[in-house]
């Protein structure tokens, strides 16, 4: 059965262009077959993996169903697929929003569109952009997971918060399933304090949300999409390399199960808003 995951922040520059790409390279080498899927207009993911997106009809053809998926699908050296975005993905995104007051179904487009060619893959992997517009609330309302990399610095650990508001909107009113898959921490320096209490913070928000696995500080990592390589053809024995295998091992042995933990969606969102409500108080006193 095939997950269907969307890594999305509202707070930009976390990494999830780096997750997406690193953690499908991974799954892909343990013999998963995936499919990364670039819903950003900024084509991060797209010129990542070497292409242009100036160049061609990426993503937004196939939801629109202007094109077929096997006229945009690319694969990333025989080892993995991937649907690069273009030009006129920022346009789709401006009349769907256009649209929406009158036809509701416009938030339905990907799931309509990808229900047809998910059971090619293990996994499909969503790089959304970071902000709550008609192609981010149209993935979450498509996928099983969410992941959402969180910086490892204190105001990411609040940014992380109003993404969490806008999943349980969509879930309540677009996509039940939906569920909040895992909280990563990214960008962690072990020789920095900040990051180990930015991990205990998280721990404490999210509890087993929260991954074992914390994705370093390694300039590998920045380095490979200058090269349009994943951190394993570039270079396979570094800490970054280490990391997203051991993320990936993590992922694959998480339940496909509808509740994967006992805490629910509501209850975070609950305890999230009682958090600030508490602050608000203090700061009143």
């Amino acid at each position: 059965m095939v997950r269907t995951i969307a890594v999305f922040n509202l707070k930009g520059g976390v990494g999830k262009t780096t997750l997406a790409v690193n953690l499908g390279a991974a799954l892909q080498l343990m013999g998963k077959r995936v499919l990364l899927v670039d819903l950003d207009p900024q084509h991060d993911l797209t010129m990542y993996l070497g292409v242009n997106p100036a160049q061609l009809k990426g993503v937004e053809y196939f939801i629109t169903r202007d094109l077929k998926f096997a006229e945009i699908v690319r694969s990333y050296n025989h080892r993995f697929d991937f649907l690069p975005s273009g030009k006129k993905l920022r346009d789709l995104e401006d009349l769907m929003s256009a649209l929406y007051v009158n036809y509701k179904k416009m938030n339905f487009l990907i799931r309509d569109a990808f229900l047809h060619i998910e059971q090619q893959y293990d996994y499909i992997i969503f790089d959304c952009p970071p902000a709550g517009g008609q192609l981010t609330i149209n993935a979450l309302s498509y996928v099983q997971d969410v992941f959402l990399p969180v910086q490892c610095q204190f105001l990411a650990l609040r940014g992380s918060k109003k993404a969490l508001f806008l999943i349980y909107r969509v879930k309540t009113l677009f996509n039940p399933a939906l569920r909040l898959g895992a909280v990563i921490p990214v960008m962690y320096d072990p020789r920095n304090r900040l990051s180990s209490v930015i991990v205990e913070k998280l721990h404490n928000a999210y509890g087993d949300y929260l991954t074992d696995t914390k994705i370093r500080i390694n300039v590998s990592l920045a380095e490979a999409p200058g090269f349009g390589k994943t951190i394993f053809d570039y270079k396979p024995f570094s800490r970054g390399a280490q990391d997203f295998k051991k993320l990936a091992r993590e992922v694959a042995e998480m339940p496909a199960g509808e509740l994967r933990l006992e805490q629910s969606l509501s209850h975070l969102v609950d305890s999230s808003v009682q958090h600030v409500m508490a602050g608000l108080r203090a700061n009143n006193a």
